[in-house]
Formats: structure tokens, C-alpha cells, sequence
């Protein structure tokens, strides 16, 4: 991976900063956007068309294929900056949202045939994928996924249900882990892209859309109905899907960590604002002891967890092996900004307790942290393996 220099993200920093504050969030505003509603196609097709001007969308991929090499600290800088913003879009102006964030780091498994067929096409935001993994037996146990694949001539037939798939709502195809069939041999693993259904292609089907405490509608199921998929689509090679959705693990917790630290930050601008403007028994309640401590803890454990990311992110950057840190990363990273979030609501009292308030709102994504890629639990579970070799 090629380090983008230090100058060079100041300079990437302030350009975004810019596009946040004199068009994203003016155009959310103007047109009324809201996280808890189904975002209009033309709000998504708008901010990636303008962000792939710009030269953020798709910034973590090679330059022969329109990105800037950025490296993963700059990436995670990225994603903490666009969470701390609060907008609505945010996901979408790099990619995170069925963009190529979904497919950068899996690019190299790809046929020159499927690269030009899906990732072109998704590189220039002109079509979405998800990655489905995900079961409603099979979460951080990717073992016991249950969808199935079965070889038919140059076809598989592929049946089964994932759940609670990012980006699904948006997808025009998904990256499928199947559990694939071989008779007189164990089952293996196995990578497929599967195109959504249509009358043209037998594919997936949408499921129920599934809105999580968060409120926002981008997660949905999606069912294999005896579906059949060319094997040409296989990505890789047969059996080695497990590794395909492994190799995404200690990326994806560093730099949704990052993003944690983002919405952490938010809170305590917001929290800050709060104390210095609002007045009780004729003083600003930033005047109390008791709301002074609750801001310090705050913006200690974010400066705490932000040095812990970015540790661990220049680690992966030099090539070290992180999955491990990437765990303790996730997990301080979600717990903390639960703790921020906790506190927040105190400061903000019964204002901070009204639904749709930007407090309440954040409270609520920010329990879902501890859950997203891999609970709590299963962060502290790699972390003991490691410690216990």
C-alpha cells in the first residue's frame, strides 16, 4: 500500500472539511434528508457522483482504478471526520454504503471479467453491492453459516437466507459466503458474486428491510431461492471464502473504530455547546463542577481511544500483523462512546430524552457498536487467544 504523506492528508482533510460544511450538509438541509427515512435514490446518486469529483469516493483504491492509494490512517481520519460531522450521507462519500469500500480490499481475487462486469461499474458509483456473511444462526460463528451451494454443470444453485446485511437495500449484486456442497467431501466456503433478481437474472431477493435501534433503513435480509449462479462467479477460488471475509476483519474494526471516535467527538461538541448555553439558577450549567468532570472523563477516554485506533492503524499500515489490536481497538473504541453517549444524555437532561433530538439519535447508534462487526465479547475472546498462546 503506497502512505499517503502527512501534508498530503492535511490537504485531503481541509478539502473535505470544506465539501461537509459548503455542500453536504447545506444539501441534506435543503432537501430534508433524515436518517430514520428511506434516503431518496437521487440524495445517494447526487453525493457520489459529487464525491467521485472530487476525489473522495473510492479514495482507498488503486490509482489505476480512480483512487488515491490513501492509506488506512488516512481512510480512518476520513471516517472520523464525516461521523463527527453528523450528516446524514456520510457513508456515501467514501464508499462505505455499497461503494467500493465493499470490494477494495478483495479487488486482487477478482477476474479481469468480474472486475470489469461489478467493481467498474460500482468504482464509478453507477451500481451497489453488500457483502453478505451474516445469518440469524451464523454472526460472529461464520462456520455455521447455513446457505447452501451445490454445483450444477457450469452453474451453483444457492438457497439459504442472510440477515441484517448492510447496504442490501442499495445492492445491484452481493459478495454471498456459502457453504458449499461436494459430494464425498467435507463442505467448504466458498465466495460468490450473485446479481439481485430481476426479470433478466435469477438472483436474490430482497427481503424485509430491518431497522435496528438506530433507525436507519439500510440493513435488509436476503433469500436464495434455489437461485443459480454462474461459476464464473466464484471469487477466488472454490473454498477459500472464509479467508475472503477474514482478510476484511482487521481493516474494517480499525477503520469502524475510527468512525466510532467520530461520533464520539460529536457528542461531546454537542455536549460542550450544551454546557455553555444552557443557564440554570442563573448560570451556565458548564459553571458546575459535576458537569465540568462529566465533559474531562468524556474527552480523556476519546483521546485515550483515538491514540489506541491510530496505534493500531499505522501498525497495519507497516504491514504487522493487527488482529488482535484492531480487536481491542473495536472494542474500547464502541465502549467508550457508549460511556460518552451515557454521559451526554446527562448533560443534556429531558432534552437529550426527546426522540429525534441529535443526542438521542447518537445514543441510540451508539449502543449498536458494541454489536457491529463482531460483539464485545467476541473482541475480548481474540484478545485472550492471543494473550493465552
Amino acid at each position: 500500500m503506497v502512505m499517503a504523506l502527512k501534508e498530503d492528508l492535511s490537504v485531503l482533510r481541509n478539502k473535505l472539511q470544506a465539501f461537509i460544511e459548503n455542500e453536504l450538509l447545506p444539501y441534506e438541509q435543503e432537501n430534508q434528508l433524515n436518517a430514520e427515512e428511506d434516503i431518496p435514490m437521487e440524495a445517494i446518486e447526487w453525493v457520489r457522483k459529487r464525491s467521485r469529483e472530487l476525489g473522495f469516493y473510492g479514495i482507498n483504491l488503486p490509482k489505476e482504478y480512480g483512487g488515491q492509494d490513501i492509506s488506512l490512517k488516512g481512510l480512518c481520519y476520513f471516517k472520523e471526520d464525516l461521523a463527527r460531522s453528523g450528516a446524514v450521507l456520510w457513508g456515501q462519500v467514501i464508499g462505505e454504503i455499497g461503494g467500493p469500500l465493499r470490494i477494495g480490499q478483495m479487488l486482487e481475487n477478482f477476474t479481469k471479467e468480474q472486475i470489469k462486469r461489478y467493481a467498474i461499474p460500482v468504482i464509478k458509483g453507477e451500481a451497489s453491492c453488500c457483502f453478505a456473511l451474516t445469518e440469524p444462526n451464523a454472526g460472529s460463528d461464520a462456520f455455521a453459516i447455513q446457505t447452501k451451494a451445490v454445483q450444477d454443470g457450469d452453474e451453483y444453485i444457492l438457497s439459504g437466507k442472510k440477515h441484517f446485511i448492510s447496504a442490501a437495500p442499495y445492492a445491484d449484486f452481493a459478495i454471498v459466503i456459502a457453504k458449499e456442497l461436494v459430494e464425498g467431501e467435507k463442505p467448504r466456503v466458498t465466495a460468490f458474486i450473485v446479481d439481485k433478481k430481476t426479470p433478466q437474472t435469477d438472483g436474490f431477493e430482497l427481503g424485509n428491510i430491518q431497522v435496528p435501534i438506530s433507525g436507519e433503513r439500510i440493513h435488509a435480509e436476503l433469500y436464495f431461492n434455489e437461485c443459480r449462479v454462474p461459476a464464473s462467479n466464484i471469487i477466488g477460488l472454490p473454498g477459500r471464502g472464509l479467508l475472503l471475509g477474514l482478510k476484511r476483519i482487521t481493516t474494517n474494526r480499525a477503520s469502524h473504530a475510527s468512525a466510532f471516535i467520530g461520533v464520539a467527538q460529536r457528542l461531546l461538541d454537542l455536549s460542550v455547546e450544551q454546557a455553555k448555553s444552557r443557564v440554570q439558577f442563573g448560570r451556565p450549567i458548564g459553571d458546575f463542577q459535576a458537569i465540568q468532570h462529566m465533559l474531562a472523563e468524556m474527552a480523556t477516554e476519546i483521546y485515550a481511544a483515538r491514540c489506541m485506533v491510530y496505534d493500531v492503524v499505522d501498525k497495519i499500515d507497516q504491514g504487522e500483523e493487527g488482529r488482535t489490536g484492531a480487536s481491542m481497538a473495536k472494542l474500547y473504541a464502541s465502549e467508550v462512546t457508549s460511556r460518552v453517549a451515557d454521559k451526554a444524555i446527562q448533560i443534556f437532561g429531558s432534552q437529550g430524552l426527546a426522540q429525534g433530538h441529535p443526542v438521542e439519535k447518537l445514543y441510540r447508534s451508539a449502543r449498536m457498536f458494541r454489536i457491529l462487526t463482531g460483539t464485545s465479547e467476541i473482541q475480548k475472546n481474540t484478545i485472550a487467544k492471543e494473550l493465552l498462546k
